[in-house]
């Protein structure tokens, strides 16, 4: 288990007092870049990321998502103040739009994209199986019809929330294309922040269970001809041989949760198993702090959820299991019912940017020593997301 620096071991202490001064607001000297990235399924996403303004090429890499749902997209909320504050303190930023909205609409691989299920083969390879063309109305599901190559999140079936696990695979592009970045010298993937809204949490905690049955750079030729050597990756999660420097979830430094949501369209037992069963090593490597406004009963239930049920972050005396030092509740004062990326902005009245800022840089005095690494890989990654050999999300 990590040792925590005495910071970080009294966060909740300053979090309670509200010790915090609000810091000047300082105006950002970096411009971001418009980047586009394309997921294993072939569909491009579209993101912008912002350089740290210290050191870029050995600063770590914050990933900001909002939560995926109608009329949602990067821009709304106010992401881009916080991408900012992090540029200032140190901290190269990448935020993105999810498949099906803002800018991420353009299918550019549709044989990938709509990898039709036949009544002999309902998976005729890795990347989609039957999901997009199951889920999405308008799927050239009939023999002559019109191969479509853009998808808008109005065209999910409803609930939409069951297309939820697919977005995985937009994460699984998104760490690709910052290990590219990072095999370029450009930022340092070695520590990797995670700050989502709502249901970004439950997509978040899926994906970093996923990143435990994942190397952290890809196998050589030598360990794949090697007796009992490393898989190949084509899809995860899968078993690993080696320890935790091998597994790329060990890059996630912590992850902040504004109002964490989940959904019916994924059981709590499955949220549990992530941490229990698929990824027992998340609950002590990768810790969390989760906010919520002081008077959104429903944000404080299900963030007690994740951090009572599936963290177990203060288990019993009778539970072998350790209590957690590292992952916090924090109720935001004056909040009220604010919830998601509205928590934030505001010239930080409600101290949520200063909180998170104060949380990642006690985390980060004990990585600041991480070196950055070689990753290696060629392309994106897939996530089998159902059926016995893959996640084990409920089908489409």
């Amino acid at each position: 288990m990590r040792r925590w620096p005495a910071v970080l071991l009294v966060f909740p202490a300053f979090v309670a007092l509200a010790l915090f001064p609000q810091a000047p607001e300082v105006a950002a000297q970096s411009t971001p870049t418009e980047e586009t990235l394309l997921t294993a399924d072939g569909i491009q996403l579209r993101g912008l990321f912002l350089k740290s303004e210290k050191n870029p090429a050995s600063d770590p890499v914050v990933i900001l998502m909002y939560s995926p749902g109608p009329g949602r997209d990067m821009n709304k909320g106010d992401w881009k103040g916080l991408s900012e504050r992090l540029s200032k303190e140190g901290y190269n930023v990448f935020r993105f739009d999810w498949r099906g909205h803002g800018k991420s609409t353009d299918i550019r691989d549709t044989t990938k994209f709509w990898n039709l299920a036949t009544p002999n083969n309902q998976f005729p390879n890795p990347f989609s199986g039957p999901w997009n063309n199951k889920l999405i109305i308008g799927a050239p599901t009939g023999t002559g019809k019109k191969i479509k190559n853009e998808f808008n999140f109005k065209d999910l079936r409803s609930p939409w929330e069951r297309y939820l696990p697919v977005y995985l695979l937009d994460l699984a592009a998104v760490r690709y294309h910052l290990d590219s970045k990072n095999d370029g010298g450009e930022v340092n993937t070695s520590s990797i922040y995670l700050i989502g809204a709502e249901l970004a949490a439950t997509i978040g905690m899926a994906w970093m269970a996923t990143e435990w049955h994942r190397p952290a750079a890809a196998p050589t030729p030598n360990q794949l001809a090697a007796p009992g050597g490393l898989p190949t990756y084509q899809f995860v999660p899968q078993p690993l041989n080696g320890g935790v420097q091998f597994e790329a979830a060990s890059d996630i430094s912590g992850a902040v949760w504004l109002s964490a949501a989940k959904t019916t369209a994924i059981p709590d037992a499955m949220i549990k198993s992530w941490v229990s069963k698929v990824a027992p090593k998340m609950r002590e490597n990768n810790p969390m702090l989760f906010l919520y406004g002081d008077k959104d009963t429903k944000a404080k239930s299900t963030s007690e959820f994740f951090f009572n049920e599936v963290l177990v972050a203060n288990p019993p005396k009778s539970s072998p299991l350790q209590k957690l030092t590292q992952t916090f509740l924090v109720e935001v004062k004056e909040a009220g019912t604010l919830s998601g990326a509205n928590l934030l902005g505001n010239n930080d009245k409600l101290k949520t940017e200063k909180t998170i800022l104060d949380y990642m840089a006690a985390i980060q005095k004990e990585r600041a020593k991480l070196i950055r690494k070689n990753r290696g890989f060629t392309a994106p990654w897939s996530v089998l997301l159902s059926g016995s050999a893959g996640f084990g999300f409920p089908g489409p």
